[in-house]
């Protein structure tokens, strides 16, 4: 009898030992299965190119620009003064789109009655321009220090012969275009008189010491030299 009472005890503990290590193992599956596994997380990082910006040219109309820095449409056209007593002279400087003085464009000078109506004018052309003859749109090759270059003309059968001092020439005034507008200047205001059929510049009395300013020989500028030198 108590021999099987021991053979049921071992029994029932031995039972137990297996449940035990059973639920044991069942618990460390479980855990396993639970366990997460890490994720490696890649960041991209995108990067988006503006596009380059664009430049657009305009070719904008002819302007000038005054002293106050204003920029407004070129006019070039002036009321003619309509004082008493006075003499009126017409004195041609390039303007708006036009690089050189044509003859088409110019400015009003009224002055002291006088007849030496081409000694005057070539003072007033040297003498430049006023701020609100620049705001029209025109524009004066001479320099600053030019007022009182002109020193005189005289005439003789259809020549006019002027004489000028050197503060009269501006920087690039040796280059084909700076020579250009200057001598179209000069020439616009001297072949407005219809007596004059061709004319010689000088400086110091001289015509080559003129020229050589402007990289050349003496030259005598005829009428229809200068009318073959105007644009069109």
């Amino acid at each position: 009898m108590l021999q099987l009472i021991q053979r049921g005890l071992v029994a029932a503990v031995t039972v137990v030992l297996a449940l035990v290590v059973v639920t044991a193992f069942l618990r460390v599956l479980a855990s396993s299965d639970n366990t997460a596994t890490p994720r490696t997380t890649t960041s991209t990082t995108t990067t988006t190119t503006q596009p380059e910006a664009t430049t657009t040219t305009t070719t904008a109309p002819a302007v000038t620009t005054t002293t106050n820095g204003v920029v407004v449409p070129a006019v070039c056209n002036e009321d003619s003064p309509t004082s008493d007593g006075v003499t009126v002279l017409r004195v041609f400087y390039p303007c708006g789109a036009n690089a050189l003085a044509s003859g088409e464009a110019w400015v009003y000078r009224a002055v002291p009655p006088t007849d030496l109506v081409l000694t005057t004018t070539l003072t007033e052309m040297t003498n430049g321009l006023s701020e609100d003859e620049s705001a029209l749109g025109f524009r004066s090759p001479f320099p600053d220090g030019a007022p009182g270059s002109f020193v005189g003309v005289s005439l003789s059968e259809g020549t006019a012969f002027v004489e000028f001092n050197v503060d009269v020439f501006p920087d690039g005034v040796d280059t084909p275009e700076g020579a250009q507008i200057f001598l179209s200047t000069l020439n616009a205001n001297v072949f407005q008189f219809g007596t004059i059929s061709q004319v010689e510049y000088r400086l110091g009395g001289s015509c080559d010491a003129f020229w050589q300013q402007l990289g050349s020989n003496c030259q005598v500028i005829t009428r229809s030299d200068w009318r073959a030198s105007l644009p069109g």
